[in-house]
C-alpha cells in the first residue's frame, strides 16, 4: 500500500549554482524532491507526475531504483519540462524553460488520472505545477481522514496571480509557500504578520520557507508562530530543498504529529537533499542518523 503521494511536475534541469558550477541533465521537479523528502521518513511513497517521452523510461527506472513507486509517472508527448535552474541566492532562484522544453501547463493535462493504487494513501502533497491544476488537485484530493498539503510556484512561466485569492486553503491541512513566493504574490510588509493572519483566519496551517534561515510556522486558527532554523550541514546544492521540506512535513502531518515536529521532520529532509548534487544523489539515511538530526532540529525550535 502507498502511504504518501506527491503530485506535480518532473523536470530535467541544467543547474547553475551561485559559484558558476553547472550540472547538466539532472532529474528534478517538485514532485520528485518532495517524494524524496517524504521517503526519508516512510518507505512507501508514490510519484504522480508526467515525464517527457525521451526521458520517461530513464526517469521511471532511476526513480524506482531510489526506492519510490513510479506507477503514477505518465509519459507525455514532447520533451517534457527541460529547465535552466539559476541560483541567485539560497532564497532567489529562477527556473527558465529551455527552447527544447514542452509548455509547462501542458504537463498538467499529461499527468492523467490518479492511479487506483494511490487512492487510499493517507497523505498527498500538491507540489508546484500550474495554478489551475494545483487548486483543482487540492479540491479533488480533499477528503475526511486524508492529509493534503500544497506548495506553489511564482515563476514567470505561470500566472501566479491565480494564487492571490486564498479560498483554496479550505481544502488544505497545510500551505507551504517560500518567502520569495509570498513576496511576489502578496508583498506583505512583514512575512510573520502575513503568515499569522492567514493561519488565524482559516483551518490550514501556513508555513513560510525562508531559505537558510529555516521555516516559520503559523498554527491554523490561532496564528501562533514558531521558528525552526535550518540545520547546519555541508551544502552542495540547494535545488529542491523547499520541496524536500514539504515531503518531510507531510510525513509528520499525515502521521498526526504536532506541527513543530512536522517542521523538524521537513528540516531534516531538506538537510539531506542539500548535501547532494541532484535529487537522486540524496542518500537514504539510517534511522539513527535521521533521528539524531531530528532531535537537533526540534531542540532549536522557538516560539516567536
Amino acid at each position: 500500500m502507498i502511504d504518501l503521494v506527491t503530485v506535480g511536475w518532473l523536470t530535467v534541469d541544467d543547474i547553475v549554482l551561485e559559484d558558476g558550477t553547472c550540472r547538466r541533465s539532472m532529474p528534478g521537479g517538485g514532485a520528485l524532491y518532495s517524494a524524496i523528502g517524504a521517503a526519508i521518513w516512510t518507505a512507501s511513497v508514490g510519484v504522480h507526475a508526467p515525464a517527457g517521452r525521451p526521458h520517461a523510461e530513464r526517469s521511471r527506472a532511476e526513480i524506482a531504483s531510489w526506492g519510490l513507486d513510479t506507477a503514477g509517472i505518465a509519459t507525455a508527448e514532447g520533451n517534457g519540462l527541460e529547465l535552466w535552474m539559476l541560483h541567485e541566492s539560497d532564497v532567489h532562484k529562477q527556473q527558465i524553460r529551455k527552447l527544447s522544453s514542452s509548455e509547462p501547463l501542458a504537463m498538467d493535462a499529461a499527468r492523467g488520472p490518479l492511479p487506483e493504487a494511490y487512492g487510499k494513501a493517507s497523505g498527498f502533497h500538491v507540489a508546484p505545477q500550474g495554478p489551475e491544476s494545483s487548486i483543482a488537485n487540492a479540491q479533488r484530493l480533499h477528503a475526511p481522514g486524508r492529509t493534503v498539503t500544497m506548495d506553489i510556484l511564482a515563476d514567470e512561466m505561470i500566472d501566479a496571480g491565480r494564487y492571490a485569492d486564498l479560498s483554496y486553503l479550505a481544502c488544505l491541512d497545510a500551505f507551504l509557500p517560500s518567502e520569495a513566493e509570498i513576496d511576489r504574490i502578496w508583498a506583505p510588509a512583514r512575512i510573520e504578520d502575513w503568515l499569522a493572519e492567514t493561519a488565524r483566519s482559516g483551518s490550514s496551517h501556513v508555513v513560510g520557507k525562508i531559505g537558510s534561515k529555516g521555516s516559520l510556522l503559523a498554527e491554523a486558527g490561532t496564528g501562533r508562530m514558531t521558528h525552526v532554523p535550518a540545520l547546519a550541514v555541508d551544502v552542495a546544492d540547494t535545488t529542491g530543498a523547499g520541496d524536500a521540506y514539504c515531503g518531510g512535513f507531510l510525513a509528520g502531518l499525515a502521521a498526526g504529529r504536532p506541527l513543530v515536529e512536522c517542521s523538524a521532520m521537513g528540516t531534516v529532509s531538506a538537510s539531506f537533499v542539500v548535501e547532494a548534487y541532484g535529487a537522486l544523489a540524496t542518500k537514504r539515511p539510517d534511522a539513527e542518523e535521521r533521528d539524531a538530526r531530528y532531535e537537533r532540529a526540534l531542540s532549536r525550535a522557538a516560539t516567536i
